[in-house]
Order: C-alpha cells, then sequence, then structure tokens
C-alpha cells in the first residue's frame, strides 16, 4: 500500500516537472550541450559505442524534449500504480 502511495507521487511530479519543463520559457534551449566532449578518450572500445549513442540522444534533446520524457514516465507509471492496485 506504501508503494502504490510512493507510486502515486513519483507519477504525479514526474507529470508537474514535465508539464513545467514544456511550457517554460526556456523550452527550445539545449542544456546538455557540449557536456558529451571527452567520450572519445574512454579505453573501451564497447564502451564508447554506447556512450556515444547516449551522448547523441540525451545532449541533443531541448528542455521541450524533456518534458515529454517526464510526461511520458509519468503516465506510465500511473499506469503501472492503477493496473497493480
Amino acid at each position: 500500500m506504501v508503494l502504490a502511495f510512493l507510486g502515486l507521487g513519483i507519477g504525479f511530479f514526474l507529470l508537474t516537472l514535465g508539464i513545467y519543463f514544456i511550457r517554460s520559457k526556456h523550452a527550445l534551449k539545449t542544456p546538455l550541450a557540449g557536456h558529451g566532449d571527452s567520450v572519445d578518450t574512454v579505453d573501451s572500445f564497447v564502451l564508447s559505442i554506447i556512450l556515444s549513442i547516449g551522448v547523441i540522444l540525451f545532449c541533443s534533446l531541448t528542455v521541450r524534449h524533456y518534458g515529454y520524457v517526464c510526461v511520458l514516465s509519468g503516465l506510465f507509471i500511473l499506469y503501472a500504480v492503477s493496473a497493480t492496485w
């Protein structure tokens, strides 16, 4: 029961945070641009490929895209809580 209420709280928090990000005045900025410049210095080849894909995916997103991710994950958590309740 406590886990269900915790899931509801996290789901509503993610929904609220996502809506805030989507409606933000900085919605078109990319806050993580330039943070993945040191990926080329990783020793492992497989790890460098995984990190490169992650950097391309997450560093090129705008604040609005992060809002969409938060809204979708919040809806998924709320759906999972209601399905198991």
